[in-house]
C-alpha cells in the first residue's frame, strides 16, 4: 500500500487551484504503462518530469531535498525502476478498488431506484383503485 504523507513530495503549495482535470485535452501521455488512465502533457520532457496534478514541469531546484533523499534511498537505476513499478502497481490497485466501490454503490442505488419505482406503481394502483371505488359509490 501507499504510505500516507502529510504533504505530497512535490507540493507547490496551491495545487488545488492549479490542478488539471484527468480528462483535460492537455493530458495526452500515460504517466506509466500500468496506469493508462493517468495522463500527463505530451512535450519535450519525459512524463516523470511533470507534476501529476498541475501538469507543470518539475524543477529540480524546487525539490532538491526530496531528490537527494530519493537518490540515497534508491542508489541504482534498477532499484528506482523497481520502486516505480511497485508504486504503479499500488496505484493501479487503489484505482481498481475505487472502481469496484463505485460499481457497488451504483448497483445499490439502482436497486433502491427500482424498489422506489415499484412502490410508486403499487401506490399509484392503490390510488386508482380508491378513485374507482369512490366513483362507483
Amino acid at each position: 500500500m501507499l504510505k500516507a504523507e502529510s504533504t505530497p513530495p512535490f507540493s507547490t503549495g496551491d495545487t488545488a487551484s492549479a490542478s488539471v482535470p484527468l480528462d483535460s485535452p492537455l493530458r495526452a501521455v500515460p504517466i506509466h504503462p500500468d496506469l493508462p488512465e493517468i495522463k500527463l502533457p505530451e512535450g519535450p520532457l519525459p512524463p516523470h518530469s511533470y507534476h501529476p496534478v498541475t501538469c507543470e514541469p518539475i524543477k529540480a531546484q524546487d525539490h532538491s531535498d526530496e531528490l537527494r533523499r530519493l537518490e540515497q534511498e534508491y542508489t541504482t537505476k534498477e532499484a528506482a525502476l523497481l520502486a516505480q513499478e511497485r508504486t504503479a502497481q499500488e496505484v493501479k490497485e487503489i484505482i481498481q478498488t475505487a472502481q469496484r466501490k463505485r460499481e457497488e454503490i451504483q448497483k445499490a442505488m439502482d436497486k433502491k431506484v427500482k424498489e422506489r419505482d415499484t412502490e410508486m406503481k403499487v401506490v399509484s394502483k392503490f390510488q386508482e383503485a380508491q378513485a374507482t371505488d369512490m366513483d362507483i359509490s
